[in-house]
Parts: C-alpha cells; sequence; structure tokens
C-alpha cells in the first residue's frame, strides 16, 4: 500500500490529472514502465514488485488504477474462463466475493491514518459523492476519501463474470 500512497502523495496536490502528470508521478515514485505502445506521448501500463498500475483516459477525466488483489473464478481445471458456469462457478464466485472484501477491509485499515495524515477525508457512502467516487462503477464493496479535487478509492470489482475479482485503488 505504500507504494500507492506514494504516487498518491505526488498526485495530491497536481492539479488537472491528465495521463501526463500521472505518469510523471509514478516514475518519480519508483515505478517502471511496464509496456509503452508506439505513439503514446505517455506510459499507460506501470508495475512495481507484484503491483500494476494502469493509466485510463488523459486530461480532466484521467484515473490511475493499482491492483492490488486478484481471484480468478473459475471452477474447472483448464482455467478456461469461457467454461464459465454459473451454478456450478457459484460457490467459487461467493468465496472470491468474501476473500476480495476482507482483503479490502485489511487495505482500508491500513490506509486510513495515512491518508488522514495527508489530508484525505472519508467520503460520505451515500449520493452524490460517492457516485462521483466511483465513477458510476458498480463495486462488490469500497471506501473512498477525498483531498481538494483528488479522490482516493478502495474497492472490490468484477468487471465481468469471465474475468477475476480484483481489490484496486483509483486516483482521479
Amino acid at each position: 500500500m505504500n507504494e500507492v500512497l506514494a504516487v498518491l502523495d505526488r498526485l495530491r496536490d497536481a492539479g488537472e490529472l491528465s495521463g501526463e502528470t500521472a505518469a510523471d508521478a509514478l516514475g518519480a515514485a519508483g515505478w517502471a514502465v511496464k509496456r509503452q505502445f508506439a505513439g503514446e506521448s505517455f506510459a499507460r501500463h506501470w508495475e512495481r514488485g507484484e503491483l500494476v498500475a494502469g493509466i485510463q483516459g488523459d486530461g480532466p477525466d484521467a484515473r490511475v488504477e493499482f491492483s492490488l488483489w486478484l481471484r480468478a473464478v473459475d471452477g474447472d481445471e483448464d482455467g478456461d474462463a469461457g467454461d464459465w458456469d454459473p451454478d456450478a462457478d457459484a460457490d467459487d464466485l461467493d468465496a472470491a466475493y468474501e476473500a476480495a472484501e476482507a482483503a479490502l477491509a485489511g487495505l482500508v485499515n491500513e490506509a486510513e491514518a495515512p491518508l488522514a495524515a495527508i489530508g484525505f477525508t472519508a467520503v460520505d457512502e451515500s449520493g452524490d459523492a460517492d457516485e462521483d467516487a466511483t465513477g458510476g462503477l458498480d463495486y462488490l464493496a469500497h471506501r473512498a476519501w477525498r483531498a481538494g479535487r483528488r479522490v482516493f478509492l478502495l474497492g472490490a470489482i468484477q468487471d465481468d463474470t469471465g474475468l477475476p475479482v480484483r481489490v484496486v485503488a483509483v486516483v482521479t
């Protein structure tokens, strides 16, 4: 979590969050470029140890997403997500959701004091402030903090039934 909070600290007062600003903060915090495509003005894919980060978008709507925890949900031995069977794999999915929520709770506990120390306060989990913090995404569970125009969110999410359950940190 310290690797993520170091990036957040660099972005806290950065003004508008552009892709280049996010890339500069990741590089300055010791993250390494994982992949950069030809023609891009900044690298979108970063890594530090086992953590990966991605810069999504550019300009005022850019966001940096860090994958902190991942669990594949597939009851088949071959690991082929195309074999997803909602009835047979429901127990695996429930177990992954519970594990993600437990991992999220631990990360929230780890992050609360450092976030408060750099001026972040919790976002009310109802209404427009929370909708703004989640970007309209449907998290299994989440917690968000705000300092000025910057939002930091920790959340458990599964983007699609064929994809893994993840715990992510998002900076917007």
